[in-house]
């Protein structure tokens, strides 16, 4: 007979999710025995914290559900910020815990701290970051709710809790396979007076986000929309379709910490179009009036939940249509033809043009880029910006995690041979200890190494006289330590060469991105370049 453990297990590999990653312990065992049973991959992290960024990275580069699994107490309050991420940026995910055994798990009931040992209230801590928590404390429990939990697989971050004597359950019978029928859109109506602002709009402006990107039929969409001859803005989550648009339409991507351009052509706007994005503070601002004062916005999101709080947001300016992407583009393909009014125009400066060196060479249609956190992050899209082709650049969009990007890596690595990284020499602490798996999966990882948190020091700047307390490895004043980082990665087995701005040619990217091992590349970046590319 099965137990419920294995069956859990069973269910989730047939289904798809055969890549997990966690921490090995006491209570989520027998769960890891399982996959290696039922020929599932198992990839030991080295934090807990660290699963749900190698979950993010292998959805965003194999469109693929993970899972990541943890024991009772700290294995699961160390792994809530990636599981966040995950939830913020839409990122499906399997997160399964034990739970002390059953007779124990009365903490919450009697009001004290603790009975059972590492007894913490892991759905309580999960509910704000998750879509759906499940507390499993019986096999007919998991019976019940497990058609559920399988259809929502591959669209919710999922949360279960399987106590440790419950996962030793068998179960009596054989289950029949259930299958997945995901449910079609329904076929909607476009409101007339919405028609009526796209046909009467004299100089419109898309924005697509991660939702656009990540469609299906992304490529025949962005066909549809180059006849269209209208001006296209891409936020960070969308810049994967920059390779889709036409450069005559393209003004590049729009929000905080980008060049410009785009925020200035979407500003004289009387129409925007927002198709798969979230329309959030980082990209329009704290002030919702203040964005495209003159525009009427037009938003485009699948998830009803969305479309009400940007209501919420824009008010009697915005309406928006809870439909798929594909079927809002072809319902106004027809109707919707302007000329571009605009002409692209954009520089660069150090350390940006130190990454456009190293874009031009990574092969657009074969790799992937995750980038960290801060100025690094400006850094990458405003050197994408400036290349007709440029490999997608992934990040934690939302919650911004620093400590992301090399996690991300490993989780695409393992199905991919051109992964990229790009991280500060603030967020390499963060999450050092997984370099350690860079021996086995390969990832090239440029550090933009700029003494610090250069996105902190900005808002220091500006506001705080350049007291740059906690933010500055250089000044000893910070109290910051300052650590040599080329050792440290060097520790890890993996090959690192420190240059300067004016040592970057052809020759170094060259080796750099052909080589067939993990390498590291510091770029040391001065000061002055935090006030030349944002101020």
């Amino acid at each position: 007979m099965t137990n419920l453990s294995e069956q859990i297990i069973k269910d989730l590999i047939e289904k798809g999710v055969n890549t997990f990653f966690g921490v090995q312990g006491g209570a989520c065992a027998r769960f890891i025995d399982n996959i290696i049973k039922y020929k599932g991959r198992y990839i030991p992290v080295l934090n807990e914290q660290s699963a749900g960024f190698y979950a993010h990275g292998y959805y965003l580069s194999t469109r693929k559900t993970a899972g990541i699994i943890f024991t009772t107490g700290p294995g699961l309050t160390n792994a809530i910020t990636g599981i966040a991420s995950c939830y913020y940026d839409r990122i499906p995910l399997v997160v399964l815990t034990g739970q002390v055994k059953k007779k124990l798990n009365i903490a919450k009931k009697t009001k004290t701290r603790m009975v059972g040992f590492q007894e913490v209230p892991h759905l309580d801590l999960c509910n704000p970051v998750s879509d759906l928590t499940l507390k499993i404390d019986s096999s007919k429990k998991y019976l019940k709710m497990r058609e559920n939990f399988l259809i929502n697989l591959n669209k919710k971050v999922q949360v279960i809790e399987v106590q440790d004597d419950v996962q030793r359950e068998k179960l009596k019978k054989k289950l029949k396979k259930i299958n997945i029928n995901f449910p079609k859109f329904e076929k909607k109506i476009i409101l007339p007076s919405t028609l009526r602002d796209i046909k009467n709009s004299k100089n419109p402006v898309y924005i697509f986000g991660a939702g656009y990107s990540r469609h299906e039929d992304v490529v025949e969409l962005s066909k549809i929309i180059n006849k269209q001859n209208i001006s296209v803005a891409l936020t960070w989550g969308g810049q994967k379709s920059q390779n889709f648009i036409n450069k005559k339409n393209y003004i590049g991507i729009f929000g905080s910490h980008n060049p410009g351009y785009a925020n200035e052509v979407i500003e004289k706007s009387d129409l925007i179009i927002a198709v798969g994005c979230s329309l959030l503070q980082h990209q329009i601002g704290r002030i919702n009036n203040n964005f495209a004062k003159k525009a009427n916005i037009v938003f485009i999101n699948n998830d009803l939940n969305e479309c009400k709080r940007a209501k919420y947001q824009f008010g009697k300016r915005l309406s928006f249509i809870n439909f798929d992407a594909k079927e809002f583009i072809f319902s106004i393909k027809n109707i919707i033809k302007k000329k571009i009014n605009h002409k692209f125009e954009n520089n660069t400066v150090y350390p940006v043009s130190n990454l456009v060196s190293f874009f031009k060479k990574i092969p657009h249609n074969k790799s992937v880029i995750f980038s960290d956190a801060g100025a690094t992050l400006s850094w990458s899209y405003q050197a994408a910006n400036l290349l007709k082709n440029c490999a997608p650049i992934y990040t934690a969009f939302n919650l911004h995690s620093m400590g992301y990007a090399n996690c991300a890596s490993i989780g695409a690595a393992i199905q991919s041979n051109s992964v990229f990284c790009i991280i500060g020499d603030g967020s390499v602490p963060m999450n050092i200890q997984e370099f350690a798996w860079l021996k086995r999966y390969k990832v090239k990882i440029i550090i933009l190494d700029n003494q610090g948190y250069g996105i902190i020091r900005q808002t220091q700047r500006a506001y705080y006289s350049s007291k740059f307390y906690g933010s500055d490895f250089k000044n000893n004043s910070s109290k910051l330590p300052n650590f040599n980082l080329k050792k440290i990665i060097e520790s890890y087995d993996i090959k690192t060469k420190i240059v300067n701005k004016n040592q970057i040619n052809e020759k170094i990217v060259n080796q750099f991105i052909k080589s067939k091992k993990s390498e590291a590349i510091i770029i040391k970046v001065d000061y002055s370049a935090e006030v030349k590319t944002y101020g």
